[in-house]
């Protein structure tokens, strides 16, 4: 775990240890998609600090930010059934958070695949949607999942290339926009990962976006793994482009051992 990681869990406990959480709820979680694993939250945050959610189910706990220019956010249950409790923390001072409001939420998953099927804050996407249009146009016609999954691969690998401009730019809060992506055709391996994974949750076929390191790869990564016949594949989209677009051949499917994942969405 990072050191800065590290801290802020300790800052979060300490404050939470000691300050009560009846301050006026800042936010209502939405749970009529609960059973497939995902929660809403409608939240109004304030312009001058930042705002968390702290989604925790035993000893294991996940932080997310809910940003100001937006008012509902979704996330993924990754952590299995039984008892989530449920944290809107405001900031303080320096890596200090406190809790405003706290709800616990029994969760039994009916079908753990249909968490990869959804829009979630990483993989945000609607029908509406240029790139999601895109996917449509793609798979029409095809009946399979590995073929859908070809067929994506394939556009994606020719047609979206590294932007090595955007890394000075990026903040900690910074989240892929799935249309922009597509539409100027380039990111980095997040936006690679975000893009992909939307693309073919829109055409119904489960994928995630992992998160870790890569043997490829001296810097932290973004990859997927899409569900084929059953089996978790990993795919590179963002190592595969650079190939493609070099004019090398490369295989779609990774051996997963060359991959250690640290987190998904």
């Amino acid at each position: 775990m990072k050191k800065a990681t590290r801290l802020l869990i300790i800052a979060l406990l300490l404050i939470m240890s000691t300050i009560n959480a009846s301050a006026i709820p800042m936010a209502a979680l939405d749970t009529h998609s609960i059973e497939t694993g995902i929660l809403s939250v409608l939240y109004q945050a304030p312009q001058t600090s930042t705002t968390k959610i702290m989604i925790e189910n035993g000893s294991k706990r996940v932080f997310y930010n809910l940003p100001s220019d937006r008012t509902e956010e979704s996330f993924a249950l990754l952590m299995g059934d039984g008892k989530y409790k449920i944290s809107i923390l405001e900031h303080v001072t320096g890596n200090q958070y406190r809790p405003v409001q706290t709800e616990t939420l029994q969760v039994n998953i009916k079908d753990y695949n249909t968490l990869f099927l959804s829009s979630v804050q990483e993989i945000r996407w609607h029908e509406e949607m240029a790139a999601i249009q895109k996917a449509a146009e793609l798979t029409d016609g095809l009946t399979t999942d590995l073929e859908k999954v070809a067929a994506v691969y394939e556009y994606m690998v020719r047609n979206i290339s590294y932007d090595y401009d955007k890394i000075p730019t990026l903040t900690s809060s910074y989240l892929p926009d799935v249309d922009s992506i597509f539409l100027s055709n380039k990111g980095i391996c997040y936006d690679y990962a975000s893009l992909f994974a939307a693309m073919l949750r829109s055409v119904g076929v489960p994928a995630k976006m992992a998160k870790g390191y890569a043997a490829k790869m001296e810097e932290y990564h973004a990859w997927n793994e899409v569900m084929v016949d059953g089996e978790w594949r990993t795919i590179d989209t963002t190592i595969d482009a650079a190939y493609r677009q070099a004019g090398q051949s490369i295989e779609m499917f990774k051996n997963n051992a060359e991959f250690s994942k640290t987190g998904e969405a």
